[in-house]
């Protein structure tokens, strides 16, 4: 696979490796996942978490999106004393996965990761805001720009968090991936750092697959720059 990649990028002769997003390569992506058929890409979420939550995606794993996974995260918070009534009820009932409220982002049933730990430090797909303000999108994405509201709770809540999981990309359709696993790696081999995918995982990921959980001052957080510390 690395000698089809590096065949690929030598072709593609391009000045500006930015530009690799325009590459036409649609027709490479189903045999590079043929190709990784069998094998496992490490990806990467970026979160923030609270202790028992980390503890629970080490026991249990991450889970897709629904209003279930919100519901324990905002019922568990609340019982340890992180929320008042208040705050739950006002952040459940303005959830991603709230019933009556419009689906936003396409974000229910899935677990959201990037292929490129670079990406986190360039705030591809917006991994900073990910990494400050605790719930994940579908709890925040209502509240983190009203500072009258909970968005300063939010900002306090858990420790930001890069959670390395592997991931199983080998079927076609099933996950979506953009802008592509071709693009990132073709992306990678021409130097670009950025390059990256956002990949929306439509699996559980088993604790067995969850490699680690970095906190700020653990040496895989540290060592991307500019990442929010506390």
């Amino acid at each position: 696979m690395a000698d089809l990649i590096y065949k690929i990028a030598e072709e593609a002769e391009l000045d500006e490796p930015e530009l690799y997003v325009d590459l036409e390569l649609e027709d490479r992506e189903a045999q590079i996942l043929d190709l990784l058929r069998g094998h496992l890409l490490r990806a990467q979420h970026c979160t923030r978490l609270l202790d028992h939550e980390a503890d629970a995606i080490r026991a249990h794993g991450l889970r897709p999106l629904d209003a279930a996974l919100v519901d324990d995260r905002l019922n568990q918070a609340h019982e340890r004393g992180y929320l008042t009534d208040a705050e739950r009820e006002a952040l459940r009932s303005q959830s991603m996965v709230a019933p009556g409220r419009p689906r936003m982002g396409g974000r229910e049933g899935q677990v959201c990761l990037t292929l490129s730990t670079e990406a986190t430090t360039h705030n591809i797909g917006g991994a900073w805001r990910l990494l400050s303000f605790w719930g994940g999108e579908a709890i925040y994405w209502q509240h983190c720009d009203d500072p009258a509201g909970v968005a300063q709770r939010l900002r306090c809540l858990g420790r930001p968090a890069l959670v390395t999981a592997y991931v199983d990309l080998a079927s076609p359709g099933r996950h979506l991936v953009f802008k592509s696993v071709v693009h990132t790696f073709v992306g990678k081999a021409i130097g670009y750092a950025p390059a990256n995918a956002d990949v929306l995982y439509r699996n559980a990921i088993p604790p067995q697959h969850v490699e680690s959980i970095a906190f700020p001052g653990d040496p895989a957080y540290d060592r991307l720059w500019g990442l929010p510390t506390a």
